[in-house]
């Protein structure tokens, strides 16, 4: 590298330079925003010193090995100083596995409501309503966060202007490296954009390349200054709807379907045959009495018939409990419960409740 020439740093050379009518008025909005917010700050104190701020320490960072590419890498200090409190570090393949169950659970917005209303109102902050300029650069901004790490390869967002008082349509693409956190930040960029009030047209997904691309489209809530919650939840779960739908669902693994079912109280499993209910009954008997304590065995084994919606507990305490419609309609399996039940207490039952004594 070339070392910097100990000559005089007063501002007397002039150096010409031709941009675009575009980046000069990007630049020119730029200081002029920022001097009105510092206006004690010499870097924006004229065109002329923010150039000549920028120049120089473009070429310290060059003198100190940094290159092109590591600029766009860096995140600008508000990004990095929103996120901190939210994010943490943390080890990939653990989360990875730990992602890979959570690949079909909605997105919670009240699991998370702190964090997303946070979001929103920082990134509403970041441009002015129907400003599309603005929105490109706050997702410029954002892309130094995501566009490419550990998880990421690349982000890409287009936005394609309406004609003739047309919507604005955007197209978001996004490549990642990790097949369950790329498909869960899949869910959280189309939840964030429904918040912001884009709505999610299309939605298309290779869990071989790790590719996702989602056509957008804007709604009234984008140019809304009210907050009007309730109208950005519902567009929210529209959007996250388009990426955990049943129709993907069914092409994956069983258990994200057993998953959904298993919250459904109108549904009940039912074993095959005997042999199949004393192969898991067994697992559920060797964990409770290796983990567990014998005072609690039958509870939990109560626990576990009422999981499996054969039953509903009454009372723990007096192990008390009602057999559910279904299973008293289902001869065989009521008589592998009143079976398995009788081998460790005596039955009674007062009305529809069951009591072990």
């Amino acid at each position: 590298m070339t070392k910097k020439k100990y000559l005089s740093n007063k501002k007397t050379a002039q150096q010409t330079i031709s941009i675009s009518p575009a980046l000069k008025d990007w630049i020119k909005r730029y200081v002029n925003v920022n001097h009105r917010e510092n206006p004690n700050d010499e870097r924006f104190s004229s065109i002329s010193a923010f150039y000549n701020y920028v120049m120089d320490n473009i070429l310290e960072l060059y003198e100190k090995g940094k290159t092109l590419d590591d600029i766009k890498r860096v995140e600008d200090t508000e990004v990095s100083d929103f996120f901190e409190p939210f994010t943490f570090k943390a080890t990939i393949p653990l989360y990875e596995m730990v992602s890979e169950t959570n690949r079909y659970t909605p997105f919670s917005f009240e699991f998370t409501t702190r964090f997303l209303i946070h979001y929103i109102n920082w990134m509403r902050r970041q441009f002015r309503p129907g400003n599309f300029e603005d929105l490109s650069l706050l997702f410029e901004r954002i892309t130094t966060r995501y566009g490419t790490s550990n998880i990421s390869v690349d982000m890409r967002l287009e936005i394609i202007p309406g004609e003739n008082k047309q919507p604005i349509r955007g197209v978001l693409e996004f490549i990642g490296k990790q097949r369950n956190l790329h498909f869960e930040n899949c869910k959280y960029f189309a939840a964030i954009l429904g918040m912001l009030g884009s709505r999610v047209t299309d939605f298309i997904y290779s869990p071989v390349d790790y590719y996702c691309r989602m056509d957008l489209i804007e709604t009234d809530l984008l140019h809304k200054k009210e907050l009007v919650k309730k109208e950005r939840i519902k567009l929210l779960k529209e959007n996250v709807n388009y990426i955990i739908n049943y129709n993907r669902m069914l092409e994956e693994k069983d258990k994200y379907l057993w998953m959904n079912l298993a919250e459904d109280n109108e549904l009940f499993i039912n074993f095959k045959n005997k042999k199949a209910f004393i192969k898991w009954i067994k697992a559920i008997e060797e964990d409770l009495r290796k983990f567990g304590t014998q005072n609690d065995f039958l509870n939990k084994i109560l626990q576990f018939f009422n999981r499996i919606h054969w039953i509903k507990i009454e009372a723990l305490k007096d192990l008390s409990f009602r057999i559910e419609d279904a299973i008293e309609k289902n001869a065989e399996q009521k008589q592998l419960l009143i079976d398995y039940l009788s081998q460790y207490k005596k039955i009674s039952q007062k009305d529809e409740i069951y009591y072990l004594n």
